[in-house]
């Protein structure tokens, strides 16, 4: 019987998921599909992961605006989910949804992977929703000193300091003072995303060994991270983010570990230009 699993968000037509795990199904000779599943609303999500596990599915990718529900629905949650408040990763066994996070350590797999050695000393995080967390836990992982975040919503930075004690609050109109002394800057915001306003900030005082961090995927170089080149300074989008959170989920669900990241990451590349 052919497996099935897929991702699930709202909107979900852009994501490149199925390209990246139907490379890897095809690699390894894996009889499965892997689908977009539209995740509609809050109010229908648990109800379309539901019927999914109903079907036989083997799990689902998580994206947004689901990761926080996905840990509610679930029945068994890993530490690390649970601590985040969120998860993307859901495995379905025996009727059970068991939910993980992968994003957190993705994001760190990608740092490390990407040739920047810069201090790691003070990083300053945009955005505190999304896949915010999950940078935050990776940076904490990665040994940063200080981790600075803001976001115009000053309740969400507070609430997320309760689950990620030992991050610095910074008020969203302050997002780019002081960058002199910011070693890694991290955009989780969806400004600057295809269709969304680009984020306002100024970035020349950033340090020449500073690296400048957007997660977001389409388009690949977004006003931000074209500015730090111009700079001169490290820049990376959110494909090997991406890559390595997908590699240990395609690995619990069949089996064998995609060791190829780079080429992964390249084949979006290349995937990503030919749909623009």
């Amino acid at each position: 019987m052919v497996s099935r699993v897929g991702v699930i968000g709202h909107p979900i037509s852009q994501t490149l998921s199925p390209f990246l795990h139907g490379r890897w199904l095809d690699r390894f000779g894996i009889d499965a599909t892997y689908a977009a599943v539209d995740g509609l609303g809050a109010e229908q999500f648990e109800s379309v992961v539901r019927g999914r596990v109903e079907e036989g599915w083997l799990g689902l990718n998580v994206t947004i605006p689901f990761k926080g529900q996905a840990v509610a629905i679930a029945d068994e949650v890993s530490p690390l989910a649970d601590k985040l408040g969120a998860a993307n990763f859901l495995h379905f066994r025996e009727g059970r949804i068991i939910a993980d996070n992968y994003d957190a350590p993705g994001f760190a797999a990608a740092v490390e992977g990407s040739g920047w050695t810069g201090p790691r000393q003070t990083a300053r995080v945009l955005g505190a929703g999304g896949a915010a967390p999950a940078v935050i836990a990776a940076l904490q992982t990665l040994g940063f000193d200080r981790i600075e975040v803001t976001n115009r919503s000053a309740e969400k930075v507070a609430h997320l300091a309760t689950r990620l004690p030992g991050i610095d609050a910074l008020p969203w109109d302050e997002r780019g003072s002081d960058l002199r002394n910011v070693d890694l800057l991290v955009n989780t915001t969806s400004l600057g995303m295809k269709g969304q306003p680009a984020l306002e900030i100024e970035i020349d005082r950033l340090p020449d060994h500073a690296g400048v961090v957007d997660i977001i995927t389409t388009p690949l170089e977004t006003p931000l991270l074209a500015a730090a080149r111009a700079n001169g300074l490290f820049a990376m989008n959110g494909l090997p983010m991406l890559v390595h959170q997908a590699i240990p989920a395609f690995a619990r669900w069949f089996g064998p570990t995609p060791d190829d990241p780079d080429a992964a990451i390249a084949f979006l590349d290349e995937t990503l230009r030919g749909r623009s």
